[in-house]
């Protein structure tokens, strides 16, 4: 769906926690491709955008903030244990992401634009691209990787990737896909998809 400026690709990358979308997005930038990282911006967003951070003490509190800074063990418990939060926090936060997503892509100049997020397909949000690449892994790949990187269990990586698309879905709602299973060579399967959307 062509939201902005209709002379402009927007491409959303997204895929499972521990899927490695974050690895694509450094090499779809190594190629000279701007890519928006939700997850990083998101949170510059609530932690200095005063509309937004205004909703977010209305909605749940002062605890939101510690010394101005956001408080992400408290909205992780929120977001995870009470599907009511979740919907809350989507709604103030995915309005103002996007907003600065297609401010920042009109100001790149550029014909392709690309967009990582975890939680295009969960919370409806592929009305706002003109294609979708998921990056998919094997589960006990993605559980080993999240491990490595992090303090998290077993169980509650297992926890989050049941609350996430299967692979199954992800590929069948996607227009590309990347295998990363440590067996397929990823630069030719980018490759590829860039090629693929500059024609």
């Amino acid at each position: 769906m062509k939201t902005q400026n209709s002379d402009i690709v927007f491409v959303g990358l997204t895929g499972g926690i521990g899927g490695g979308k974050s690895l694509i997005a450094k090499i779809i930038c190594s190629f000279g491709f701007p890519v928006y990282v939700s997850d990083f911006e998101a949170k510059r967003l609530m932690e200095n955008d005063f509309s937004v951070k205004k909703q977010l003490l209305e909605n749940f509190g002062n605890e939101v903030f510690i010394n101005e800074k956001l408080n992400t063990n408290f909205l992780a418990q929120k977001v995870f244990s009470d599907k009511n939060s979740l919907e809350k926090i989507n709604k103030i936060v995915h309005s103002a992401v996007f907003k600065h997503f297609f401010e920042w892509a009109e100001n790149k100049k550029q014909k392709i634009v690309f967009m990582e997020s975890a939680i295009i397909f969960e919370n409806s949000l592929e009305k706002y691209f003109d294609k979708i690449i998921s990056v998919i892994s094997p589960q006990e790949v993605r559980i080993q990787r999240v491990m490595q990187r992090s303090n998290m269990q077993r169980d509650e990586i297992e926890k989050r990737i049941s609350n996430q698309h299967s692979n199954e879905i992800l590929t069948e709602k996607s227009d590309f896909v990347i295998i990363n299973n440590e067996k397929e060579a990823l630069l030719p399967q980018i490759i590829k998809i860039l090629d693929e959307l500059k024609n």
